[in-house]
């Protein structure tokens, strides 16, 4: 099968999204530990949510946190127009496009991404961690949840079919088209500590999911977590 472009892929899903993964994928559980690990002192913190689809990551948020101000950023135009018809009335700023040319601004408290980002490779991810770094506030932090790989060997594998892919089909460097290629939990921490984030962890994981936290230590406290938590 051809690969497809990622908004044509998702825009073309928008419709059966929420059952395909809550579901067929039975994501409920991970969507509450999300809600979960999400915690804020202000009622109207600003949240920054990449690939935030249709929303469903944000339907508990708002149960938990009514006033939450929310920046969404998805390439779908479809899967955004899902969203903004399930939350009328909400602080919600949504953007389509790329997260690698749209800017993000700054003065985010907490940043989440759920099920989005493993179609980066390496150097993509690490690239977006640290714009996503520069967003957060001092002691900001960063929520990633997302699909992983259980062995190296499937990493390194699922990234070397996407680069056989293109080359037979053509697709130059730079174009985003629909492939999975899940990096390690392992992989995911080193990079979100290559990125400046301190106190990293894997919050919980599942046999191929795992929630990432990760913290924007204050500059005053950053280089003894750095040495102590990022090595």
């Amino acid at each position: 099968m051809p690969l497809e472009k990622m908004d044509d892929f998702f825009n073309a899903r928008a419709d059966g999204y929420d059952d395909h993964m809550l579901i067929d994928l039975a994501l409920d559980e991970f969507y509450e530990e999300i809600a979960r690990l999400v915690e804020s002192k202000r009622e109207d913190f600003r949240l920054l949510d990449l690939g935030c689809g249709t929303g469903l990551e944000l339907k508990r948020l708002y149960e938990k946190y009514p006033a939450v101000s929310v920046t969404g950023i998805d390439l779908s135009a479809k899967m955004l127009e899902k969203l903004k018809e399930k939350y009328p009335g909400k602080k919600l700023r949504l953007l389509c496009g790329s997260y690698f040319s749209l800017p993000f601004g700054d003065g985010y408290d907490i940043a989440l991404s759920t099920y989005s980002l493993h179609h980066l490779n390496e150097d993509e991810k690490l690239f977006l961690y640290r714009k996503i770094y520069a967003s957060v506030n001092e002691n900001g932090v960063f929520i990633d949840g997302d699909y992983i790989a259980d062995t190296i060997e499937k990493q390194l594998f699922y990234l070397s079919e996407l680069d056989r892919l293109k080359r037979e089909q053509n697709i130059p460097e730079g174009e985003f088209f629909h492939y999975d290629i899940p990096l390690t939990a392992e992989t995911q921490v080193r990079l979100l500590c290559e990125a400046g984030f301190s106190d990293v962890k894997t919050a919980r994981q599942w046999d191929s999911t795992g929630i990432f936290v990760a913290r924007k230590a204050r500059k005053s406290i950053r280089k003894v977590r750095d040495i102590a938590i990022c090595g």
